[in-house]
């Protein structure tokens, strides 16, 4: 397949001001893109070369894609540099100059889809000495065969900023689109749909037809990723076999799971009226862990699907000697702990743990438990359709007693007051607080439901709880600030029916030196011109970023807002963050792991209704 056919669907895309259009576009590409190629185009609308387990990451640096660019076009690095200056994009900068290059190639040829995946492929897999040479040539290679609209995309992929705006929710949609015609000849399925109607009028009866057929194939795709989240190897099920592919995926030791969510309620005594009598655990403030055993072999993955085995050496070598089972997955929480005290440290200091270098010494320093909290497979069985409590008693049987595991500590109870005692003497140790789990549900894959409620210790002021929120902009400082050009951060909330980030708040407050000159750095290799497709806001920022980078927030209240988008939609009245500060940045979630705006109402409804004029 012609990588221009990509090329030009990723403009048309990028242009796109509705996601309709854009979903659209992208089930057009779905379609011409042949079966051998389907699975390399996923991963490149991803942005990336692989599913994220994988731990391939492209990874160069701007100097060195800038080589790259004067390599091929015959302009200088200090022109290459002023021009980026001018766009603040590199890949404008490509596609500009490999438009007037001031040298002609002595070969190129039209561009495929696997050339270009290959190259990227062999970047992302280049090492030791000689490898940045190596990195540069192969991606000037690229370039030389380029269109100058291909060369736009081909530069912004290894700096992971493709900038198109489509996260994994948006290319479900689009194979949903591009599998409805399969679905509707179904005749089981059109039958079961039909007879669900509640339209009598005919032309209105169509439409509802057509929608909840949608919604049936986007869902069935949906529960498959949310156990096996790797879209490129669904799409290429998808392409060769229809929605009968789906059939042939299973849980597998080694692919992640996407993790259950847990929703919030603000005290004892609500959780207890939700779930009645029910296990109560201790919330620990850490990473949340997948393991995956195969015998010897052991594989941790992250809440974002990371791999991440590397870094924990210590947690591969005590699962190997305290988990019984010859095969399993479950789920745990690491943090860093305190060896003389037993004292639990605070997520800075684990966070320390995530690197890729120096990884003993950070071990040592900041060594990690483990507690393990549940188990979704064990010895080719799926756990995920058991009752909690028979999980939890399964995980009881399966983990050896020892230095590195245990099993979070946990009560069950029907008592209000039990449970407020429970969570006091958790937050007292340091911990979040709890989570109340419902004894007789399912592990859920990917979703948020009241079968896990969070409860955190307070802070002050009405809102008893933190908050995440992705950057979608900036704002550049006013007086002492000026100098590191960052004032206040432009926050969404995450809009999960819509895949859209809606404003919530303006923050500037809780950020350091230090930390603005670490956000200032992020920001710029995610900042772009123009308000990115899936970003809803009626704030008009300095400087647009694209909605990547996730922070942890804390507020006096949530309040109504005339200016902020999150929740508009629902109440008529948006809503907004009071006095809100930044505790830490959030490396670990995705963005689409943001408070959502559904959560955002629910808190606003918590908390006592405060309504002011102005809360940007």
């Amino acid at each position: 397949m012609k990588f221009s056919i990509v090329a030009e669907a990723f403009e048309r895309i990028e242009k796109a001001s509705a996601r309709l259009d854009m979903t659209g576009f992208l089930a057009e590409l779905f379609k011409k893109t042949p079966v051998e190629d389907i699975e390399q185009v996923v991963f490149l609308c991803q942005g990336r070369i692989a599913s994220s387990d994988k731990g391939l990451d492209i990874g160069m640096g701007e100097k060195f894609v800038e080589d790259a660019i004067a390599k091929v076009s015959g302009y200088s690095n200090r022109e290459i540099e002023n021009l980026y200056k001018q766009k603040g994009d590199l890949g404008l900068v490509a596609e500009e100059l490999c438009g007037k290059k001031k040298q002609s190639a002595l070969f190129s040829a039209e561009l495929t889809v696997e050339k270009v995946f290959q190259n990227l492929l062999k970047i992302a897999k280049s090492e030791g000495t000689g490898s940045q040479d190596l990195k540069i040539r192969l991606l000037a290679e690229l370039l030389n065969s380029a269109r100058p609209v291909e060369a736009k995309f081909i530069i912004r992929i290894p700096l992971g900023n493709l900038r198109l705006g489509i996260g994994d929710p948006t290319i479900m949609d689009a194979f949903a689109i591009s599998l409805v015609e399969e679905a509707k000849n179904d005749k089981k399925v059109s039958e079961k749909i039909d007879s669900a109607l509640k339209e009598k009028k005919p032309e209105k009866r169509k439409e509802e037809f057509e929608r909840k057929l949608k919604v049936f194939v986007r869902e069935k795709i949906e529960e498959k990723y949310n156990v096996h989240s790797d879209l490129g190897s669904i799409a290429k099920k998808l392409k060769k076999s229809g929605l009968k592919g789906l059939d042939t995926i299973e849980i597998t030791v080694g692919i992640p799971i996407r993790p259950t969510l847990a929703e919030r309620l603000p005290s004892a005594e609500e959780i207890i009226e939700k779930l009645g009598k029910c296990a109560v655990e201790a919330k620990y403030d850490g990473f949340r862990l997948a393991i995956h055993k195969k015998g010897e072999a052991v594989t941790i993955f992250s809440r974002r699907s990371e791999n991440m085995t590397e870094m924990f050496p210590e947690i591969v070598e005590a699962v190997r000697k305290q988990v019984k089972a010859k095969e399993a997955i479950f789920e745990g929480e690491a943090l860093a702990v305190n060896e003389q005290t037993g004292e639990y440290l605070p997520f800075q200091a684990t966070m320390q743990r995530k690197r890729k270098y120096d990884i003993k010494e950070k071990a040592k320093e900041f060594p990690l438990k483990l507690f393990v909290f549940d188990v979704l497979f064990e010895n080719g069985k799926n756990l995920m359709p058991l009752p909690f409590q028979k999980r939890r008693k399964i995980l009881e049987a399966m983990v050896k007693p020892g230095q590195t595991i245990e099993l979070t500590k946990s009560i069950v109870t029907d008592s209000s007051k039990e449970l407020e005692r429970f969570f006091n003497e958790n937050v007292e140790k340091g911990l979040e607080g709890i989570i109340a789990k419902d004894l007789n549900a399912r592990y859920i894959a990917g979703a948020r439901k009241f079968a896990w409620i969070k409860l955190k210790r307070s802070y002050r002021g009405e809102l008893t709880d933190t908050i995440d929120v992705a950057i979608i902009g900036f704002f550049r400082g006013k007086g002492m600030r000026t100098e590191f050009g960052l004032g206040a951060l432009l926050t969404a909330v995450y809009d999960s029916k819509a895949d859209v980030f809606r404003s919530i708040a303006k923050i500037g407050t809780g950020m350091s030196e230090e930390k603005i000159v670490e956000l200032e750095k992020i920001l710029s290799k995610i900042k772009t011109k123009n308000r990115p497709a899936r970003v809803d806001s009626e704030l008009e920022a300095d400087v647009w970023a694209e909605p990547k980078l996730v922070i942890e927030v804390v507020a006096d209240e949530i309040t109504k807002s005339p200016v902020h988008t999150a929740a508009k939609k629902e109440l008529g009245d948006g809503l907004a963050l009071r006095f809100p500060r930044m505790i830490s940045i959030r490396r670990d979630k995705k963005p689409e792991e943001a408070t959502t705006v559904m959560e955002i109402i629910r808190m606003f409804e918590q908390q006592k209704h405060v309504q002011i004029g102005d809360e940007t």
